[in-house]
């Protein structure tokens, strides 16, 4: 028992130090990748506001009006595409004003569906790849995309009631990253974070749970739910059904 448990502890730590070394590393990245999307932003919006005053407007078959910078449709040089700075609106109302590219987004732009979220940051060949996700219910992440889904490292804060701060794949918490709980719930308090690796946003395997107070639990889950835990200067696991 000894022998399993000291092993259990010397993974733990060397997780836990792996985690918070790529915490560092990935922060000052996202750092990085926001200011510039800010000043992206702030810029675009300058140039847009002078584009809009100027060029042309289309309008497509599906009802979206698109007013900005075009060039000549290299499949058809009769028609017109987005090319450059423009700003587009479909009648349900959602929008996109940003840069384009041979009729796609690609650079930085801002979309927005009325009611529900607007996605802001920057684009490739129509899909955003860094940036950020503001929901109408409160659900803000910031980080890096794929084809417009979660993936890579970033930060969802769940309409202020915890939050996830680690690595995604396919929209899931998937890989090294913490959970910080931002009020109180029935088993976790206000400050809980517990840490390790999740696995398609499940908890499997051992975690570090470190409470407001100081306290560190060291916790093994099996499906989210803890089955064995001690504290971290007690010898005897507390095993859970």
């Amino acid at each position: 028992m000894k022998m399993n448990q000291t092993k259990f502890d010397k993974e733990l730590e060397k997780v836990l130090k792996k985690i918070e070394l790529e915490k560092v590393l990935k922060n000052k990245e996202l750092e990085k990748v926001l200011k510039k999307i800010e000043l992206e932003k702030v810029l675009k919006n300058k140039e847009l506001e002078k584009v809009l005053k100027n060029e042309a407007l289309i309008t497509f078959p599906d009802g979206c009006k698109y007013t900005g910078m075009t060039k000549k449709d290299p499949k058809n040089n009769k028609k017109l595409i987005p090319h450059g700075l423009g700003f587009a609106i479909w009648p349900d109302k959602q929008s996109y004003k940003g840069q384009y590219k041979n009729g796609t987004f690609d650079g930085w732009g801002h979309y927005t569906t009325p009611g529900s979220q607007e996605l802001i940051g920057i684009w490739k060949t129509g899909f955003l790849s860094k940036g950020e996700m503001k929901m109408k219910d409160g659900q803000h992440y910031v980080g890096d995309f794929k084809k417009s889904k979660f993936h890579g490292t970033g930060t969802m804060n769940y309409s202020g009631n915890y939050k996830y701060e680690g690595q995604w794949r396919d929209n899931y918490w998937h890989g090294k990253g913490k959970l910080i709980f931002l009020k109180d719930f029935e088993d976790d308090e206000k400050g809980t974070v517990i840490s390790g690796i999740f696995t398609k946003s499940v908890m499997n395997g051992n975690f570090e749970k470190v409470y407001a107070d100081g306290e560190i639990m060291e916790c093994v889950f099996l499906n989210d739910k803890c089955t064995k835990a001690k504290f971290k200067d007690q010898t005897e696991w507390r095993v859970y059904k």
